[in-house]
């Protein structure tokens, strides 16, 4: 993904939690152009292909990463039409596979301590108030994760609620991750089995990379420099996002506990229904390049046949962007970047005059 973009997933998942009362916040700027936009297909080599090849090849495989950037109305909408295709092709009684197979949805966006609010939600057991009200869903839930949900509850879909606890990501980033055996057994049963795994150095070498693009932005907003009242020097050392400046090795080991944590309740539920098709919907940083989470789950569950799908937001979707080194996954869609919500945001603020 971009670098924006992959400076706004990372940060927002590893130290920005959101107040309750933003929780399900519709967006905050020009709704109207929050709207999906043009896309294209690639292979992960750069060659075009279609949603219906993404569709096919993912019956060959146990678990399908799709690896968004959280901003992006064109994402979500493919997210919501992958999970039909692959309901449509695999799961539903009348898919053209012969035995059908148990398609479920993991999402980062849920923490893995909400399961059973969730479980209940999806069994018409309390109202979808109580469920969001409870489940603490992740800000912009109405318009970019509902579908999902909903389609799941609708067609009798398990769901995943794959992430660590943000209170214990946060504990990690604030004392390291060895602070986590201070926790009690019920505490720590909504996470991975403790030690989690080490970041492996590909993933360093993501993290070190998406740090230095963090630090060259401070005290900028959209290309420009963050203006600041004569005399106030702190002004743009506090805009840098939270954790820009301390806590560094931390701060990687909370983003792994993520990582391993969303891996590991991916496995466990293949444990339990070997036959699966797992569609696991996160951010790129957490999959791109095959590193993090498809690692983790490597681990958890030797053999798991994985397929990864990135969605890019980029300047012009006809023109293929590769990885820097390898490749971003098995498939690309390149999304029209002028439509996040990031983007939106800037237009607004320059055309403010700032």
């Amino acid at each position: 993904m971009n670098s924006a973009s992959t400076l706004t997933a990372l940060w927002l998942a590893a130290a920005m939690a959101p107040p309750a009362h933003a929780q399900d916040a519709p967006p905050e700027t020009r709704d109207s152009a929050y709207v999906a936009g043009e896309y294209r297909v690639f292979t992960g080599a750069g060659e075009p292909a279609s949603i219906q090849a993404i569709i096919a090849e993912m019956g060959h495989h146990q678990v399908v990463f799709i690896g968004e950037s959280h901003d992006d109305p064109t994402g979500h909408m493919l997210e919501a039409t992958l999970l039909r295709g692959a309901y449509e092709a695999y799961g539903a009684a009348s898919s053209s596979v012969g035995t059908a197979r148990a398609v479920a949805l993991s999402l980062e966006f849920f923490q893995r301590d909400v399961q059973p609010i969730l479980d209940e939600y999806l069994a018409d057991l309390i109202s979808e108030r109580a469920f969001r009200l409870d489940s603490r869903p992740w800000p912009r839930y109405e318009s970019d994760y509902r579908p999902l949900v909903e389609f799941s509850k609708d067609n009798g879909l398990a769901v995943i609620a794959a992430n660590a606890p943000r209170r214990y990501a946060s504990r990690v980033s604030a004392s390291g991750r060895e602070s986590l055996l201070d926790l009690s057994a019920d505490a720590r049963s909504s996470l991975a089995p403790l030690p989690y795994g080490q970041p492996s150095d590909a993933y360093r070498d993501q993290w070190i990379q998406t740090i230095s693009e963090v630090m060259q932005q401070e005290g900028m907003k959209c290309g420009l420099p963050i203006p600041t009242p004569e005399g106030d020097e702190t002004a743009a050392h506090a805009a840098a996002p939270a954790g820009a400046h301390d806590n560094m090795g931390n701060q990687l080991h909370s983003q792994v506990l993520w990582d391993a944590t969303m891996a590991y309740w991916i496995s466990e539920h293949l444990a339990k229904e070997p036959n699966a098709l797992v569609l696991h919907m996160v951010g790129g940083f957490h999959v791109a390049r095959r590193t993090g989470t498809p690692e983790h789950l490597a681990t958890y569950r030797p053999g798991t046949s994985q397929m990864i799908i990135l969605l890019r937001p980029v300047a012009d979707v006809t023109v293929f962007e590769p990885a820097p080194d390898g490749e971003w996954g098995d498939f690309v869609i390149q999304t029209d970047a002028s439509r996040t919500l990031e983007q939106i945001e800037c237009r607004d603020y320059l055309e403010s005059g700032n």
